[in-house]
């Protein structure tokens, strides 16, 4: 149980929250306000429009009373949104932890308040992460774990089993001590949308850090809320970061990669989703 004394040091705790938005404004709108109810007031919400085609920078200002927008002009992916994100604050006195979130998600009252007692509770942790709560297709909910494996040899992101800690915290909403993201660098900009929270992880650990998990789900996740899922793009962003990732972590990274590329290729083209399979194609032959 915390005390008193650690309770009020939590609540002086200053958190920046990035939300990355592309072309996603009334689910940009709906997070920002669970966000303006959050329990945990020392928190400052900085949204970044990702080059949107649909979205302007005033009317998500209009959508976000309260928050800062920033804007980059074009599509970074998401980590070159956060790390614009993280750029536009320089010179400002710096934040205690940042908050990344997805904009296709809401939030608990709570929520932050949550991930916060995890992260005072031990300071060797890098990063805390939630289980989250997401539309199981017949009209209830279930729940996602805060984080996946990736056992090798081929490192396929995999739910853990009971017991099992994850391998890597999911980025959809993910706390960051400040001086942990400072050791390990920012996400890295050459995964424009997969693996990047994987990555993260991996190098933190590395270097020492840990990983925890708040209590309870205390996060909505919409899923696949910006890009479609079996789409070209989604193949071919999934594919380019797994193999990038096996590039980085993975000791055989051309031997771990041909298994899980060939298996999805084929099962795309046997479902006749051939956009997809494409888009695999194009992922693979950009590594």
């Amino acid at each position: 149980m915390q005390t008193q004394d650690g309770i009020g040091q939590i609540q002086e705790r200053s958190v920046l929250v990035l939300v990355v938005n592309w072309n996603g404004a009334d689910m940009t709108r709906d997070c920002c306000a669970s966000l303006a109810a959050q329990t945990h007031r020392n928190l400052h919400v900085r949204v970044v429009d990702n080059g949107s085609t649909r979205d302007t920078v005033e009317a998500l200002r209009a959508a976000c009373p309260g928050a800062e927008v920033v804007g980059t002009g074009r599509n970074l992916g998401f980590a070159g949104g956060v790390n614009a994100g993280l750029r536009a604050g320089e010179g400002a006195a710096p934040f205690d932890y940042v908050w990344l979130l997805n904009n296709d998600t809401v939030c608990d009252p709570d929520a932050l308040g949550r991930l916060l007692s995890a992260a005072e509770a031990d300071r060797r942790l890098a990063a805390v992460g939630c289980a989250m709560r997401e539309a199981d297709g017949r009209g209830g909910e279930r729940r996602v774990a805060a984080g996946k494996r990736m056992r090798p040899p081929f490192y396929i992101p995999l739910e853990p089993r009971e017991g099992e800690s994850p391998d890597y915290l999911c980025g959809a909403s993910l706390l960051i001590r400040r001086e942990a993201l400072a050791e390990v660098g920012p996400l890295d900009e050459a995964f424009f949308f997969f693996f990047e929270d994987a990555d993260w992880s991996f190098r933190a650990v590395a270097k020492g850090w840990r990983l925890g998990i708040a209590a309870g789900e205390p996060v909505r996740h919409l899923g696949g809320g910006t890009i479609r899922r079996n789409s070209r793009n989604r193949s071919r962003f999934y594919r380019a970061g797994h193999v990038r990732f096996l590039r980085r972590h993975a000791r055989h990274p051309l031997l771990a990669a041909l298994p899980p590329f060939a298996y999805r290729l084929a099962a795309e083209i046997l479902r006749l989703e051939f956009a997809a399979a494409r888009g695999s194609v194009e992922g693979f032959v950009a590594r």
